[in-house]
């Protein structure tokens, strides 16, 4: 991160300056049982009304504070997220990046609502009470942040979506096992090398429908644990529009990677497949652009 504290450039693309990689960075430091991901996902209980309302409830842990500014002139390439203690920053966020953090989800499982959700960007800074577990309560701190100031509302409806299937090649996987003692990290040097420590291939999926791909990515393979591997490839137009990233066309380089495609089957032993599933969708019903504060 620069000394300003945003990210421009190359920056967007480190694991804390993308919402992407801050959401699997969270979902990363608790068990498949307790994943922010997977509760934000499950089915809503007989108790809980299939309308509109958030998994919080007016018991939930909130934020003791927060602070919401309207940012006048938004730059997707600046956004940055991260939390310091019990404190949570995000600047120049919309209310749909808003939403994928608070709720797990892809930005195509997301429908309805104002234009303006997807435009519109805010600086929030929020402050968690000392009694609150900031890192297992951000995610419902957030869902209860968005319906008090966003007066956001919403129903879950089972949509067909085109998603992309993480299973392993012809020839087998080509992976090798993490160090269970080696640090975590995850990040891209740049545009297309990104380099992948003690991750698993559903984090990576999942990194990979957020970031670079148009769909969603579902892992498939059925492979547990932990790996370590660098995926290297030629960026198209069509990647990294979700971060708001313009890629340039490629130059005429012989000697540049393969495509995106070939690189995770040549480099990886894995293979994307295009299939429709269905999925859960939320279906916007009402927004409010907050009160400046």
């Amino acid at each position: 991160m620069g000394s300003s504290g945003v990210c421009t450039g190359q920056e967007i693309l480190t694991m804390k300056c993308t919402l992407a990689l801050l959401l699997l960075g969270l979902v990363s430091t608790f068990s498949p049982a307790q994943s922010p991901t997977s509760r934000a996902q499950s089915p809503t209980s007989p108790a809980q009304s299939p309308g509109a309302a958030p998994l919080a409830t007016a018991t939930s842990p909130e934020f003791e504070a927060a602070t919401i500014k309207p940012v006048k002139e938004p730059d997707p390439n600046r956004m940055n997220d991260r939390t310091n203690g019990r404190h949570f920053f995000t600047h120049n966020t919309t209310l749909r990046d808003l939403i994928l953090m608070a709720y797990g989800v892809d930005r195509q499982q997301i429908a309805g609502g104002p234009t303006w959700i997807a435009t519109d960007e805010y600086d929030v800074d929020a402050v968690a009470g000392e009694d609150v577990h900031f890192e297992n309560d951000l995610q419902t701190m957030l869902q209860k942040l968005l319906a008090d100031r966003f007066k956001l509302t919403f129903h879950r409806e089972q949509r067909e979506l085109s998603v992309y299937a993480l299973v392993v090649a012809k020839g087998g996987p080509k992976l090798k096992l993490a160090d269970p003692n080696g640090k975590p990290s995850s990040g891209c040097e740049r545009l297309g090398v990104c380099t992948f420590k003690r991750d698993t291939l559903q984090h990576f999926a999942r990194w990979m429908g957020f970031a670079v791909l148009d769909k969603p990515v579902q892992d498939k393979t059925g492979l547990a644990g932990e790996f370590d591997f660098t995926l290297q490839w030629t960026p198209d137009e069509t990647q990294f529009a979700g971060m708001g990233i313009h890629v340039p066309p490629p130059v005429d380089n012989s000697n540049a990677p393969p495509g995106l495609f070939t690189a995770i089957e040549e480099q990886l032993g894995l293979r994307l497949e295009p299939q429709k599933i269905p999925s859960e969708v939320l279906v916007i019903d009402h927004a409010e652009r907050p009160t400046e504060n």
